[in-house]
């Protein structure tokens, strides 16, 4: 997935060891957002592979 995001023109893109379970697992932040952009919505289906 950071290889993906790196191709869509981000550039801080790290890999996070463990997954976002790790994050969770450690107690450390999330934030969720339920008022995704479109431009977010379209680049996370591009990412998930769908249209």
């Amino acid at each position: 997935m950071a290889r993906d995001l790196r191709k869509l023109g981000f550039k801080d893109v790290k890999i996070l060891k463990g997954g976002l379970g790790a994050w969770t697992n450690a107690g450390l932040p999330i934030e969720t957002r339920s008022d995704i952009s479109a431009v977010g919505q379209e680049m996370y289906k591009a990412l998930l592979g769908g249209s």
